[in-house]
C-alpha cells in the first residue's frame, strides 16, 4: 500500500482554498475516481467480464491475480521498440 504526499506553497493552498472546501478530500476523491477507471479498464482488457456488472471484490481479485506492466516498464518497452 503507498501514501504519498504532496507539498504546496502558502499561495498555492491559498488560491485553492478559494474553489474547495478541503484540499484533502478533493485529492482523496481525485485519486479515488482514476484508481477507479483504471481498474474498469484493466478488468474489461484481461477478463470477459463487463466491469460494470462485476463488484469491486471481484475486479480487485483479477487485479490481485493478474500481473501488469506499469506505465514506466511499458515506456521503456516502447522506447526499446523505437529504436
Amino acid at each position: 500500500m503507498g501514501e504519498y504526499k504532496i507539498i504546496l506553497s502558502e499561495e498555492e493552498e491559498k488560491a485553492l482554498l478559494t474553489d474547495m472546501i478541503s484540499i484533502q478530500d478533493w485529492l482523496d476523491n481525485a485519486i479515488k475516481n482514476k484508481t477507479s477507471q483504471c481498474i474498469d479498464k484493466i478488468v474489461g482488457e484481461v477478463s470477459d467480464k463487463q466491469p460494470s456488472k462485476i463488484s469491486m471484490v471481484e475486479k480487485l481479485e483479477i487485479i490481485k491475480n493478474t500481473t501488469l506492466e506499469t506505465a514506466m516498464e511499458k515506456m521503456a518497452r516502447l522506447r526499446i521498440l523505437i529504436h
